[in-house]
């Protein structure tokens, strides 16, 4: 009888064709870029409104014309931005209008990194108001030549109220902690890849062991049928 040795190796192609479609799930997606830091900061508060904004990404952007857009949209919903963004390596400046109010800011963005594929994402800022100045300080109390009374004794004898401790902030339920998005770890994919890998080298062992199994007893069975 003629024996079939290919099922372990189609087994082994299986288990290559599945680690290569992993592979090439996670590759791209780690192409992208992103980006690293802004002026203003975001959900920062500055004083006065800046006259750009600047933004920077993890590698060069496309420097394309249209191929960049940033709007930043003050709490009116007017566009403070004046011309065509500038962008220079893995940075991209954007002129805003001198004459811009305070308040909170929304800045839009999007571009076109340097694999070819476009990105965008939006964050806030907050500028305040530094025309108004500060606060006007109490003006001194005049000065009187009438004589100051002396406390009477019912005055003197009477205890001063000792002041009273304020709870601390945390008390009054305005601690806060910090949040952020969970973030789904690299190594989960070689710990995939390595599970893959080994049920292949499993299952390629099994069908082997399988196979010789049933080749002697195909050659027992013939060998007592002779």
């Amino acid at each position: 009888m003629r024996k079939n040795h290919n099922a372990p190796t189609a087994a082994l192609v299986v288990l290559l064709a599945v680690t290569a479609s992993v592979l090439g799930i996670t590759s791209p997606a780690a192409a992208h870029d992103d980006l690293v830091s802004s002026y203003p900061q975001a959900e920062a508060t500055i004083d006065g409104s800046p006259a750009e904004i600047t933004l920077t990404f993890t590698a060069d952007l496309t420097n394309m014309e249209s191929a960049s857009v940033i709007e930043v949209i003050d709490a009116g919903g007017t566009n403070v931005a004046i011309d065509a963004p500038q962008v220079s390596a893995a940075s991209i400046t954007q002129h805003l209008a001198p004459d811009a109010t305070a308040g909170v800011f929304t800045v839009r963005w999007k571009v076109v990194s340097s694999d070819g594929h476009p990105i965008s994402g939006e964050y806030l800022y907050t500028v305040e108001d530094t025309a108004a100045g500060p606060a006007p300080a109490d003006p001194a109390p005049a000065e009187s030549n009438s004589p100051t009374p002396a406390p009477s004794a019912s005055d003197a004898a009477a205890p001063t109220p000792e002041p009273t401790a304020s709870a601390p902030e945390s008390a009054k339920g305005y601690g806060s902690t910090p949040s952020g998005g969970a973030v789904f770890p690299p190594g989960l994919y070689l710990v995939m890849f390595a599970f893959i890998l080994a049920g292949g080298v499993i299952g390629v062992v099994l069908m082997g062991r399988q196979r010789r199994r049933r080749d002697r007893e195909e050659a027992e069975n013939a060998s007592d049928d002779g």
